[in-house]
C-alpha cells in the first residue's frame, strides 16, 4: 500500500470526527466467555452519513447495524491516519533539545560525591550508538570550553523555559461510516454483535443445617475484559448450551492488519511519514478537536433479578449494572429452601463376557476395593432451572465447610445430586463365577455361542454409628435372572442388536449401625470362548 501526502492529508481530515458512542440497551452473557451486545440510540449525521471510531471486537457473522425500515443504505469501515501524542521521550531526543540552551550545570567529581558548577550554553552533543549516553560540548561564561559525558551531568538549571515537549506520531485507526437513505441530521440506529472476554460463572453455596433441611444460594461472577459498556440497563445471564458455530474469528468489518502500516508511518525516512510535510502543522492547529471528554461514572446498582424462558435457554435478568473494562462482579441470583436426602452409593465394575475373560473368578480371587461415596439428592421446586456450576457445601449447626463439587444442571421440577465425600466407614465386596454352561445354544453371524450362567455374591458392612441408605449399582452385559434375597431394579438397554443386551442394575438397602448384609444374584451371558 503506497500513499502520497495529499491522500494522507485527506485521511487526517476525515479522522477529526467527534466520537459518538451508542448507549448499551442490553447485554446477554453466556458461560463460555462470549456475550451478545445490543446498542441503540440516536446519532448525528452529516449529509446522511454517521462516522465514528468505535469498532468493537465483534466476532465473525455477528456485527449488525440496524435502522428503521428502508433508512439504511450501507455500512463501511476503513483505516484513517490519526495523530497520536507520544507517551514518553527518548533520552537521545532530550539531549538534542538541550543544544543552544543557556544553563547552570553541575558536574560530578569522581567518587568524592562533590560537584563543580558552571554557567554557559550547550553547544553540541555527540550521541553514542546505544542512544543512552552522549558527549556534550559546553561554552562557559568565561569563554572556556568544556566536554563531559552525560553520566557526569548531575543537574541542569535552565535560565529560560527549555520547552522540551513530547513528540507526536501517526497511527492508522479504524473508522465506521454508516450511510442513510435520507439527509436527516439525526437518525435512529442500533448495533449488535457477539464479542469475546465477557462471561459469567455460577457459584453455589449449599448450607445443610438439620438432617433433611437446607438452603441453596446462587451468585453470578461476571468478568469483563472486553470493553467499557458504561451503565447497562439490562444484563441477561444465559442458562443453556450456546451454539455460535462460526464465531471463532473476528468479523470482516472490524478486522484490519495495521501493524505494518503503523511502522511505515513512523519511519522518519519513509515518504509515508506525515511529519515530512505540512500535515504536522495542520494537526497542531486542530489538536484540540481530538481531546476525549471525561464523564463521571455512575454508581453500580443491582436489583432483585427475575428471569424468563426463550426456546432452549433460560435467562437470569439483572438490572442497571455498570460494566467498565477490567471489572469483576458477584451478584446474588436466588436463595431457595431444599430438602436434601442423604444416601451412599457404590458402583461395582462392569459384568459380562469381557469381565469374565479378563478377570479371575472364584472365592480365592483377590478382593477389589470398591469406593463408597456420600451423596445428597434434592428436588428443584423452583419455577426456573439451575445451571451447572461449582457448589460449596457447609454442614452442621455452625456450618462447617465440608466439600466442593459440581452442581449439575437441573430443570424446574427435576432432581439434583451432589457428591459430599468418599467414606471409609462402609465396606462393599463382591465375588462371582460361572456355575453352568450350555454348549452351542445359539448361532450368531457364523459363530456358535455357549450360554453361561454366572452367580455372584455381594457383602456390605456399615461401620458408621448411624443407619444409612446404600445404593449399589452395576452395569451387566447379559441377562439378569434372579436376586432372591435382595430386590433389584433393572433397566435394559434399548434398540440394540448385540448378542448380549446391557442392563443397569441397582440394589437399594438400609443398614443399621454395625450391620452386615450378604446376598446372591445370577445372570446369563452368551460366550464364544
Amino acid at each position: 500500500m503506497k500513499l502520497n501526502l495529499a491522500t494522507l492529508f485527506f485521511l487526517f481530515c476525515t479522522a477529526l470526527v467527534s466520537a459518538q458512542t451508542l448507549p448499551v440497551r442490553s447485554i446477554t452473557i453466556f458461560k463460555n466467555g462470549r456475550s451478545m451486545i445490543e446498542r441503540t440510540g440516536k446519532v448525528k449525521t452529516n449529509n446522511g452519513i454517521y462516522s465514528a471510531r468505535e469498532l468493537p471486537n465483534a466476532l465473525f457473522g455477528t456485527y449488525w447495524v440496524g435502522a428503521p425500515a428502508d433508512a439504511l443504505k450501507s455500512v463501511f469501515t476503513k483505516l484513517d491516519s490519526v495523530a497520536v501524542m507520544d507517551q514518553n521521550i527518548k533520552q537521545s531526543d532530550y539531549f538534542n533539545l538541550m543544544i543552544g540552551k543557556s544553563a547552570k550545570i553541575y558536574l560530578s567529581e569522581g567518587y568524592s560525591g562533590n560537584s563543580s558548577q558552571f554557567e554557559g550554553k550547550f553547544e553540541s552533543v555527540l550521541i553514542n550508538k546505544d542512544n543512552y549516553s552522549a558527549l556534550f560540548t559546553f561554552q562557559t561564561k568565561q569563554g572556556t570550553w568544556l566536554t563531559f559525558k552525560s553520566e557526569e551531568l548531575k543537574r541542569t538549571e535552565f535560565f529560560e523555559n527549555p520547552k522540551i515537549a513530547l513528540g507526536t506520531h501517526f497511527e492508522l485507526k479504524k473508522r465506521l461510516e454508516v450511510a442513510f437513505n435520507n439527509s436527516k441530521t439525526e437518525q435512529d440506529m442500533s448495533v449488535s454483535y457477539l464479542t469475546d472476554n465477557l462471561g459469567w460463572t455460577p457459584v453455589y453455596r449449599l448450607d445443610i443445617g438439620a438432617k433433611n433441611k437446607g438452603k441453596l444460594s446462587l451468585r453470578a461472577e461476571l468478568v469483563n475484559d472486553a470493553e467499557d459498556f458504561g451503565l447497562a440497563n439490562e444484563v441477561k445471564l444465559a442458562v443453556g448450551v450456546p451454539n455460535f458455530m462460526y464465531a471463532n474469528k473476528p468479523s470482516n468489518l472490524v478486522k484490519f492488519n495495521i501493524s505494518d502500516f503503523n511502522n511505515q508511518y513512523n519511519d522518519s525516512n519513509n515518504e509515508l511519514n506525515p511529519f515530512r510535510g505540512n500535515l504536522y502543522q495542520n494537526y497542531q492547529r486542530n489538536s484540540n478537536t481530538l481531546t476525549d471528554e471525561e464523564v463521571d461514572a455512575p454508581t453500580n446498582v443491582t436489583d432483585n433479578p427475575d428471569g424468563n424462558q426463550v426456546e432452549d435457554y433460560y435467562f437470569y435478568n439483572l438490572r442497571t449494572v455498570e460494566m467498565p473494562k477490567g471489572s469483576r462482579y458477584q451478584f446474588p441470583i436466588f436463595e431457595t429452601e431444599i430438602e436434601p436426602v442423604h444416601f451412599y452409593e457404590c458402583v461395582l465394575s462392569n459384568g459380562g463376557p469381557n469381565a469374565f475373560q479378563n478377570n479371575n473368578y472364584g472365592r480365592n480371587a483377590p478382593e477389589k476395593y470398591n469406593p463408597v461415596i456420600h451423596y445428597i439428592e434434592f428436588k428443584n421446586n423452583s419455577t426456573f432451572p439451575w445451571t451447572s456450576g461449582v457448589v460449596n457445601l457447609f454442614s452442621g449447626t455452625d456450618l462447617q465447610p465440608i466439600s466442593q463439587d459440581k452442581l449439575p444442571y437441573s430443570a424446574a421440577g427435576g432432581t439434583c445430586k451432589v457428591k459430599i465425600a468418599e467414606t471409609p466407614e462402609i465396606k462393599v465386596t463382591k465375588t462371582e463365577g460361572d456355575i453352568k454352561r450350555e454348549d452351542n445354544v445359539l448361532r450368531f453371524f457364523n459363530r456358535d455361542y455357549d450360554r453361561v450362567t454366572i452367580e455372584g455374591q455381594v457383602c456390605v458392612f456399615n461401620y458408621k454409628k448411624e443407619p444409612i441408605t446404600l445404593k449399589i449399582k452395576r452395569k451387566i452385559e447379559g441377562k439378569p435372572t434372579q436376586s432372591p434375597d435382595e430386590k433389584w431394579k433393572l433397566k435394559q438397554e434399548e434398540a440394540t442388536l448385540r448378542i448380549n443386551s446391557e442392563y443397569n442394575i441397582e440394589w437399594e438397602i438400609t443398614l443399621k449401625p454395625g450391620e452386615e448384609r450378604k446376598w446372591k444374584y445370577q445372570y446369563e451371558v452368551f460366550m464364544d470362548f
